[in-house]
């Protein structure tokens, strides 16, 4: 079972999601040792500030992966608008550090924190949402039948080509259903969301 929480800034459990997210992206080249904090050593930025951080553990209380919803008020912006340009529209946010341990890379740890942004964001009344991402993310989220838009042509950022996506949170359970009707996805979707990811989710 994994278990997802959030982890509200200024807690253990933050400091708990920049070190995960920090040795994470340095063991995938997103970004170098001169990119880190002095002090600290770890990896922030400005939009860590207005985001709501998400954190999953195992079973053994080890943390194992984590993600972020930026939720810019006011002036502050979004990834997309200051990498590619993009205005977003009302009611949105941009996902963000999605990150999973090499062990579960290939497990649908992923599949959890995807479920809890989209959790939260009907909790808060979000419409769409933004992400940059590279093109085999993008195409495994595809396969499964997230409704992901391409906005831009690919720009080399985080030391990886990726493009900007937005996704109509509204059109999820028609897109995943109508990809595979009997999907685990969907399922797992249609299910009350219990901030958890366990083997019954996942089992026909």
């Amino acid at each position: 079972m994994f278990r997802i929480r959030i982890a509200e800034l200024g807690t253990p459990d933050f400091t708990a999601w920049l070190r995960l997210r920090t040795d994470l992206y340095l063991d995938t080249g997103l970004i170098t040792l001169d990119d880190l904090d002095g002090p600290s050593a770890l990896y922030t930025d400005t939009y860590d500030d207005y985001s709501t951080h998400l954190l999953a553990s195992d079973d053994d209380g080890v943390d194992v992966g984590c993600c972020r919803m930026i939720e810019p008020q006011g002036d502050q912006t979004l990834p997309v608008t200051d990498l590619f340009g993009i205005d977003p529209v009302h009611r949105s946010f941009e996902g963000s550090g999605v990150a999973v341990l090499p062990r579960l890379r290939k497990s649908m740890m992923s599949l959890g924190l995807y479920r809890a942004m989209a959790y939260v964001g009907d909790q808060r009344g979000y419409e769409y949402s933004y992400s940059i991402i590279e093109a085999p993310v993008l195409a495994s989220l595809l396969r499964l039948g997230y409704p992901l838009r391409v906005l831009s042509e690919p720009r080399f950022v985080f030391n990886a080509p990726n493009v900007a996506a937005i996704m109509d949170r509204t059109e999820i359970l028609r897109s995943l259903e109508r990809i595979d009707a009997s999907s685990l996805v969907l399922r797992y979707y249609r299910k009350p969301f219990e901030w958890s990811l366990t083997e019954k989710d996942l089992t026909p």
